[in-house]
């Protein structure tokens, strides 16, 4: 009997813990996870959906962590793919929560996974994310790769080392007559760059905090690992940065993900959660590119095809009007098509029918976070990086690119200026002639209130509104959204921020107070500054209302995505058994396929239209490409085809990105 009770509490006791570990939800947020919190994570995520998550362990990083990618929608086949890669620096940690807040919003909604499936990648770069938890904090974005930086005979020897004990690496400064910096008059926290034409001198030196371990002279040159996967993408490749590696793709974690995207041809958007942000603002351009449009020799092959002289050299407008001579009537040529043709070096700028879209998103996300009450008077994300995953994916794949930053430092507001001043604002809701019944005092006074360039007078803007060329709207916009040229004797946007910030949310323990300290080399020095993460990571519970708010957007963007099928048909008997079959294929979604960029690089594998069937084509080709097709457009193929058969005749739609749709098309008597 007794044995037979201990039997039941037994088995009773080993149910009660397997519906434990059955019950118990997967939560995310309210934290900052480790690398090995997070593939726990993952790891939950997929036994909870065992038959919709699958995770792809594609590399491991030079200090042994696995990279690991959830994909989202395992259960479908021949669907687009939206792919999204978090912290690729290491230095964001709330962008690799963010990944798996995305993740877990996917998986708790079928909505957004309907035919479409997700890659999330949350931790591509394990090495450098493990800095966040260390004993000591620097902000640390490379991985363990051992690069030896100095080109000595040691490696990883000159490192950070936190002199005096807090737990964080911030700067020294050290008075030196090179100096060239100055304690600013407006904060003693702050050093300022010396304006000799003020009669200043330079007084300081400054340098990460650390020693001179290896006694070369320099300062903390050659630290702890070794490669920042987050600039080691092929796309402007910055071999002039050590933390690069020696080409794109030379640490695992890049190499692995390119070869991923490659082998996975149904991605047709990228997101990157991280620094940039081009949810905010469209990629900018203005980078200059090494080919010259002016001086431009055709390879033989061409010239041959173009009867032109492969020796002779000709500008681009030239060879678009040579090229058109070539071409049906009516085609369009432009110099994107021209460039890609004949390789005239890397496209390095945005091209403008895609700023067109990365425009309108910008201007519908501002909206979307007005409507949620999200405060967006912040700091400027940080610019792409050269070498980044975001520029590659939009460069390279030909596919939407978009990064967004989900937390930068509010910014000070400004005190309420004087009656004399009208604000941004007030002129944003002006008429042209509203504002010019301003008077040239008082429209000098706003100019000089909101620290407008130079080139602004007050006399010029009235002409301008007078003749239409601006109007009010647009010029306080302009103003907003142009870079900000600092007010003379006043700190930076940036320190005015930063310093409230850290006043105001963390105690002031956001700066460190400089503190005297007897350094071995560079003798009496003081130690302090901003503590490492302080601008890229508010505190923990802050996490779940920021990716709450704005992770959503991404869900609303993966709906814009092309949607192609077949329409409708036409089929005309011409007599004796030959018809002519028309085709009308549709994409009802909003953006293009491919983007202008894909289309420059032909990268996006192409849609083709295939007919099958007991029949003869006389005019046309079975397998026929779609070619490029605008959003929310339609467009025609057409074929001469002969039949004495009256088959079923059957059109398909075959893409990598799309899957494979069909059509019957009855062929009647």
């Amino acid at each position: 009997m007794v044995k037979k009770l201990h039997l039941l509490l037994l088995t009773a006791t080993l149910l009660l813990a397997g519906m434990r570990l059955t019950a118990q939800p997967v939560t995310v947020g309210g934290k900052y996870h480790t690398s090995s919190e997070v593939q726990q994570i993952m790891n939950q995520l997929q036994q909870a959906n065992p038959s919709v998550v699958k995770l792809h362990t594609i590399t491991s990083s030079p200090g042994g962590e696995p990279v690991t990618l959830l994909e989202i929608g395992a259960n479908l086949k021949g669907v687009p793919a939206v792919f999204t890669g978090a912290n690729f620096e290491g230095n964001n940690p709330l962008s690799t929560e963010g990944a798996l807040f995305l993740a877990k919003m996917l998986l708790d909604s079928a909505k957004y996974r309907e035919n479409m499936k997700w890659y999330i990648l949350p931790n591509p770069n394990p090495d450098a994310a493990k800095g966040y938890f260390a004993k000591v904090r620097y902000g640390r974005t490379v991985n363990d790769f051992q690069l030896n930086n100095d080109a000595d005979d040691a490696t990883n020897e000159d490192g950070f080392d936190d002199l005096n004990g807090d737990g964080t690496i911030t700067k020294i400064r050290v008075k030196d007559p090179e100096g060239t910096l100055v304690v600013s008059k407006n904060d003693p926290r702050i050093l300022v760059k010396a304006d000799p034409s003020k009669g200043e001198k330079g007084e300081y030196k400054i340098y990460d905090e650390g020693i001179d371990n290896d006694n070369d002279k320099q300062y903390n040159e050659d630290g702890e690992g070794g490669i920042n996967p987050g600039i080691g993408f092929p796309h402007l490749f910055p071999h002039d940065n050590k933390e690069a590696g020696l080409w794109a793709g030379q640490t695992p974690e890049v190499f692995a993900l390119m070869k991923f995207m490659y082998a996975h041809p149904e991605i047709a958007m990228a997101f990157t959660l991280g620094n940039s942000d081009f949810c905010v603002a469209a990629p900018k351009g203005g980078r200059k590119g090494g080919a010259s449009m002016q001086n431009i020799k055709v390879p033989a092959r061409y010239a041959r095809m173009l009867n032109i002289d492969p020796e002779q050299s000709f500008s681009m407008d030239e060879l678009i009007e040579i090229v058109k001579q070539n071409m049906p009537a009516g085609m369009e040529i432009t110099p994107s098509q021209i460039a890609g043709m004949l390789g005239l070096g890397a496209a390095v700028n945005p091209l403008d029918d895609d700023l067109k879209f990365y425009t309108k998103f910008a201007g519908d996300y501002k909206k979307f976070l007005e409507s949620k009450k999200y405060g967006t008077d912040r700091l400027e994300a940080p610019g792409d990086k050269d070498g980044s995953f975001e520029l590659w994916a939009y460069y390279h794949l030909g596919v939407p690119s978009f990064s967004m930053n989900l937390f930068t430092v509010p910014k000070v507001k400004e005190e309420k200026k004087t009656d004399s001043a009208v604000s941004l604002d007030d002129v944003e809701k002006m008429s042209a002639d509203e504002f010019v019944a301003l008077g040239e005092e008082k429209i000098d006074a706003f100019l000089k209130a909101n620290n407008a360039p130079d080139r602004f007078t007050a006399g010029g803007i009235i002409e301008m509104m007078k003749a239409g060329r601006v109007t009010p709207k647009q010029m306080a916009g302009m103003m907003k959204s142009a870079p900000k040229k600092e007010k003379e004797g006043e700190l930076s946007e940036r320190d005015k921020a930063l310093l409230a910030y850290s006043d105001q949310e963390w105690e002031g323990k956001g700066f460190v107070p400089w503190q005297k300290y007897n350094h071995p080399t560079l003798g009496e020095v003081e130690i302090g500054g901003y503590i490492p993460y302080l601008e890229s990571t508010p505190k923990p519970e802050r996490i779940d209302s920021l990716l709450g708010t704005q992770l959503p957007w991404l869900l609303h963007l993966s709906t814009q995505l092309p949607k192609i099928a077949i329409s409708d048909k036409k089929l005309t008997a011409l007599g004796g058994g030959v018809y002519k079959l028309e085709l009308f294929v549709e994409n009802t979604g909003y953006l293009s396929y491919p983007i202008a960029m894909g289309q420059r690089n032909t990268q996006p594998a192409p849609v083709i239209v295939v007919l099958e069937g007991d029949i003869k084509i006389l005019e046309g080709i079975k397998r026929t490409p779609l070619g490029p097709i605008g959003g929310n457009q339609v467009k025609k193929l057409t074929w001469i085809i002969q039949t004495d058969k009256n088959p079923e005749i059957k059109a398909i739609i075959e893409s990598a990105v799309f899957g494979t749709s069909e059509k019957q098309i009855k062929i009647a008597g």
